[in-house]
């Protein structure tokens, strides 16, 4: 038998000789892998900076309710002074006598004192300062003219003022505070200003390695925790309005320059600014939002480093998989092209039996081998679903965390006035009860301390129940009773309820109900649920807004029963299929990340029980929470 003789291989696909057919494969390869690592850079790009902006919307919420919560609690400072009898005495009478205006001025001073504030005083009609704080001091206000201010013009007007600025005699910046100051006919014939430092709001930012902007109408910063930002524009100011800043001293010496920005640019509805630091460009996720009630705008500047960092991560994995997947194609392609030259030679030869025997026994081995190598990625990947298993668990005890603090987040505008009220409360009886001391009047001090005392009491129980709630907490079950629970959630909620003019009814049995779950996590769960119907009312602006909370039980079903309505707009039929997705919203842009319903969805089902969501018929939104009553206990035998 004549041994075969070797063939040189026929013209490649399409007619094409082998070497120029490798020489195509490859270059398609190349091309398909930087293809690839563009595709992943890109979505990697995109995935990251969504990462960051949902980092960076509790950061900005925070400033935000930071920065309402100090207008909030010292706005309310001009309005008592406006009402206080000894004010209105200064305009009761033409000319003021010297005893009169050194009362008011010792009242003032003890006013500003009590409150923490920069300096207090009172404007006549025309502007003119008729008593101060700051009376005994070389800079005092008394007999200086303000009617140039802002805050003059809105509080003679008849409305409250606010303001930020440079004092033209002190040279310090702070927030004025102004409100008018009546005659008993209604009309405004003074104006009672309180100025407050900044200093208290940016000692609270300085903490935080974030930039934190405060931008007025014209794009000013004029609160920060940069200070190489102070009093620079977002864009370049123009002309005429710079002039007039200059000219008003709003802002002092600033420099009112345009902030180094050398890049802007917006990717996947994200924009990103770059600016200039030191010797080189530094890019940011820039956030934004609006403080209520004012014109100004509360901004953050994430730095997206990382973001870089993980895409060229992305790259490098992506470029390292198609270079793997490239070798294996030619090596794949190699043991093909080899196994088909050694099949055509044994083909040809006479002893085909024991080649073919041969190719048996080989096939036997490498079956033999992928089964057992089979077997070993099996057991590997029993392993990985473990730990996988084991970190979803964490991440969803991690995720709950976090949703109890965001949701505290979102409750804390409505704690601190809750604590600022009595706060202001006991600074003043705490006044008072000196004043009584000084003047021979224990009776009325041991008053004014036992009211201190109620009001302290009243701030630790709230604060106990913040305390509670943001705990973290383990997976561990027990019987509690859930009429516990909506004690607990109400008490976190009834100072964002109140401040919203919210009814919150509540049905519940006058025993026990009693259910096998985790009582932070149910009181997480109510809190989710009871926080989205106030929301709901408050974006629909519903002119009675009320919000029911029913409990019972059914024992036939062995199931305790909870539900959550509203009288709001309901829910969108579109939205109803997608409310427990994860996050999935109908809130607007910036105001929610959808993830409080999914949580609660995850907590429910774990604890055997079930959430559900459906319009009423009469309007507005109700959810029902179904949970397992525990299992009857078997009597004892005598």
């Amino acid at each position: 038998m004549t041994a075969p003789q070797s063939q040189e291989p026929a013209a490649g696909v399409a007619g094409l000789p082998r070497g120029l057919r490798v020489t195509v494969i490859v270059g398609a390869v190349l091309v398909l892998a930087a293809l690839v690592m563009l595709v992943a850079a890109l979505l990697t790009r995109q995935s990251a900076l969504a990462e960051l902006r949902a980092e960076a919307a509790p950061a900005l919420q925070r400033s935000v309710s930071s920065l309402q919560g100090l207008l909030d609690t010292y706005q309310i400072l001009p309005r008592v002074l406006a009402r206080e009898p000894l004010i209105l005495n200064l305009y009761a009478t033409p000319t003021l006598s010297p005893a009169t205006r050194e009362t008011a001025n010792e009242f003032l001073s003890a006013f500003n004192a009590a409150a923490g504030a920069s300096e207090t005083y009172v404007l006549d009609a025309l502007g003119n300062t008729i008593a101060a704080s700051n009376s005994e001091s070389p800079v005092s206000f008394v007999g200086r003219n303000f009617a140039f201010r802002p805050y003059f013009h809105l509080a003679i007007a008849g409305w409250a003022g606010l303001y930020f600025a440079h004092g033209t005699t002190s040279n310090r910046p702070g927030f004025y505070f102004s409100y008018p100051v009546k005659s008993s006919g209604g009309d405004a014939v003074g104006v009672a200003v309180v100025k407050i430092g900044q200093e208290r709001l940016e000692s609270a930012w300085s903490q935080s390695a974030t930039p934190i902007l405060v931008t007025d109408a014209a794009g000013v910063v004029f609160i920060t925790n940069r200070e190489d930002f102070r009093y620079h524009a977002l864009r370049p100011l123009p002309p005429v309005l710079a002039a007039e800043l200059v000219g008003s001293r709003q802002y002092g010496d600033g420099p009112l320059a345009p902030l180094p920005v050398v890049g802007e640019r917006e990717f996947d509805g994200v924009r990103l600014v770059s600016l200039h630091e030191g010797r080189r460009s530094v890019e940011y996720l820039l956030a934004k939002a609006p403080v209520p009630n004012t014109d100004w705008e509360v901004s953050v500047l994430v730095p997206t480093a990382t973001v870089e960092e993980q895409v060229g991560v992305a790259v490098l994995l992506a470029g390292s998989a198609s270079a793997i997947a490239t070798l294996f194609g030619l090596m794949l392609a190699q043991k093909r092209l080899r196994t088909h030259e050694r099949l055509a030679y044994q083909a040809r030869v006479a002893e085909a039996l024991r080649e073919s025997h041969d190719r048996l026994e080989a096939h036997v081995v490498e079956r033999t081998r992928d089964l057992v190598e089979a077997n070993q990625r099996l057991s590997r990947e029993i392993q990985e679903r473990e730990r996988a298993e084991q970190i979803v668990l964490k991440t969803q005890n991690e995720l709950i965390q976090a949703s109890k603090l965001a949701a505290l987040g979102q409750l804390a505008a409505g704690i601190v006035h809750e604590l600022n009220q009595p706060l202001a409360a006991i600074r003043a009886y705490a006044a008072n009860a000196r004043t009584f001391l000084e003047r021979g009047r224990p009776e009325a001090a041991s008053g004014n301390l036992d009211l201190i005392g109620e009001l302290t009491e009243r701030m630790a129980t709230l604060t106990a129940e913040l305390k509670t709630f943001a705990r973290r907490t383990s997976d561990e079950v027990a019987d509690i009773d859930l009429r516990a629970s909506v004690g607990r959630a109400r008490a976190l909620l009834d100072p964002r309820l109140r401040r919203d003019g919210i009814e919150l009814h509540i049905e519940q049995p006058d025993t026990a109900l009693t259910v096998r779950a985790n009582a932070i996590r149910i009181e997480q769960v109510l809190v989710n649920l009871l926080k989205n119907a106030a929301d709901a009312l408050l974006e629909a602006a519903t002119p009675v807004p009320r919000i029911g909370l029913r409990l019972q039980a059914d024992p036939a079903a062995r199931r305790a029963r909870l539900v959550v309505t509203d009288n709001g707009p309901g829910i969108p039929p579109e939205a109803l299929g997608q409310l427990f997705d994860p996050f999935f919203t109908t809130k607007p842009v910036g105001e929610g990340l959808g993830l409080g319903l999914s949580i609660s969805y995850g907590i429910v089902q774990n604890l055997g029980g079930t959430i559900r969501a459906e319009n009423l018929a009469g309007g507005g939104a109700c959810f029902t929470v179904e949970l397992p009553l525990p299992a009857p206990q078997p009597l004892e035998s005598a």
